[in-house]
């Protein structure tokens, strides 16, 4: 009897182990094989700390599961200017991303490559004006003017602080932008300039008139340096070179978020421009004929899936803490950079009505050409 009851433990034993390593097996079984698929993913440097987060959380999300297929979507650590890839050939049939998100919808038609827009926008970042807060004071007559195109024309024409009449400012009309030909920030400022001075929200190949050259040509003059501003404005001015700088124009994204450090060197005010050019984020991808029409459609809802976690709110709320502006609602007091922006002129709701909407690759090429001689 006794080596029965032995024999009973023993095999009890041998039974519960038996289930806590079918448990152990079944829990580190792999789940149901999944085809791995891959979307590369190239962006404008004005939103690649927002998508660094914004890939992470997807790729931690079931969100990526399209039927059979695990999604990963692998962000280029290397930024690239919406400019280097319409004027430069930079890509290939052989060689280039899945997904792109430019700085602007115009670099999407100006591409010149098998590209679509697949989310028209995934944030929105206006051009700012800014100005040491004694120069904003100068030019707009204690506030009397507004702080746009024509009174930045005026003291550049007047080429000195003190031939402008405000003997308290000393040495020449400085103004700061990127270079037009290089960057799209920098040819956004033209399209600027022309719509204002035009009064007009679409810009044609006719709106370059020599009245307009005549009227550009001190405010290109007033820049000292283009090679050494760069493609961000702000934080141009933040180095010791840049103090030097009294006026510039650049997007809101980028001034925020070298908000702290700026007004730490200086006091300055900020002004939206009346015509607004709004850098709008759209997510474009590269249509590929080369594949089957399965892979096809789940690349297509793979994608989508992609896109439609940019606009989640979750992904929107994050945006206004890397200086940009979600597509459906205003930043507010809860915003950080936004809130410090307040006291320098920076609006929660500024008016974006009468943005610029149209303006046709082949101007910007007359443009480009005319602002290069």
């Amino acid at each position: 009897m006794k080596q029965i009851g032995t024999g009973i433990v023993i095999l009890f034993v041998l039974l519960s182990l038996g289930v806590v390593g079918l448990g152990y097996l079944q829990r580190n079984q792999p789940e149901s094989q999944k085809t791995p698929l891959e979307l590369k993913l190239t962006v404008n440097a004005m939103a690649q700390t927002w998508m660094r987060q914004v890939v992470r959380s997807f790729n931690d999300s079931d969100n990526r599961l399209i039927g059979d297929y695990i999604v990963t979507i692998t962000l280029n650590n290397a930024t690239i200017d919406d400019m280097t890839v319409w004027l430069n050939d930079t890509w290939t049939d052989q060689n280039h991303p899945d997904l792109w998100l430019p700085s602007t919808s115009l670099a999407v038609n100006y591409a010149g490559y098998p590209i679509r827009s697949v989310v028209p926008s995934v944030a929105q970042s206006p051009l700012v004006w800014v100005a040491t807060a004694d120069v904003a004071q100068a030019i707009t007559q204690d506030g009397n003017q507004p702080f746009d195109w024509d009174t930045v024309q005026a003291a550049a024409q007047a080429e000195t602080w003190a031939n402008f009449g405000a003997s308290a400012i000393n040495g020449n009309v400085n103004i700061a932008f990127s270079l037009p030909n290089g960057t799209m920030n920098g040819l956004m400022v033209l399209y600027s300039s022309l719509s204002y001075f035009n009064d007009e929200t679409t810009i044609a190949n006719n709106s370059m008139t020599p009245a307009y050259q005549s009227w550009f040509l001190p405010i290109r003059q007033s820049v000292p340096n283009f090679t050494s501003i760069g493609d961000n404005v702000a934080t141009f001015m933040v180095t010791q070179q840049g103090t030097s700088v009294n006026i510039g124009m650049l997007p809101e994204a980028q001034l925020l978020n070298q908000l702290e450090a700026l007004i730490n060197r200086r006091d300055i005010q900020v002004a939206y421009p009346q015509y607004p050019v709004v850098f709008d984020f759209p997510l474009a991808e590269w249509q590929v004929t080369n594949v089957s029409a399965e892979n096809a459609t789940i690349r297509q809802q793979a994608i989508q899936a992609f896109g439609e976690w940019l606009l989640a709110p979750d992904q929107q709320a994050q945006l206004a803490q890397n200086g940009l502006r979600p597509i459906a609602e205003n930043p507010t007091e809860a915003d950080r950079l936004f809130r410090l922006g307040t006291e320098v002129g920076i609006e929660y709701a500024p008016s974006l009505d009468g943005r610029l909407t149209e303006a046709p690759f082949a101007f910007a090429g007359i443009l480009l050409s005319w602002f290069s001689r």
